[in-house]
């Protein structure tokens, strides 16, 4: 999408995308808040941006992918270490048992929605 951008569209669009400020991303491309304001209105460079934020999103949800055995791990360790304080060992049972229940609401959440996507 982002190859029917003009250059300066291109650069904007990436410095909003590293910078997430308006006011910077426009001193970080060369060109005035004003115009990035009117580009952020247009369909395809918000496609564009869109498109790039999802990009971005799903290579940070890898990332945290990869992440999570070792986060499992520290909270296992955490919950079972004796000589832990107690606080410490109650904290990562809640934070474990939390996140048990946000996973299966998504879950169950995905399943509903692949169900009411196949009856329509």
């Amino acid at each position: 999408m982002s190859e029917k951008l003009t250059p300066k569209k291109r650069k904007a669009l990436e410095a909003l995308l590293t910078c997430g400020d308006v006011s910077q991303a426009a001193r970080v491309a060369g060109v005035s808040r004003e115009s990035l304001y009117r580009w952020l209105k247009e369909d395809d460079f918000q496609a564009a941006l869109n498109s790039g934020t999802r990009l971005a999103l799903e290579s940070l949800s890898r990332t945290l992918v990869t992440l999570g055995e070792k986060a499992a791990d520290t909270l296992r360790q955490a919950l079972e270490d004796a000589q832990a304080p107690a606080a410490a060992r109650v904290r990562a049972a809640d934070i474990i048992l939390a996140r048990i229940l946000q996973l299966r609401e998504l879950v169950d959440l995905d399943k509903r929605l692949t169900e009411l996507e196949k009856k329509q």
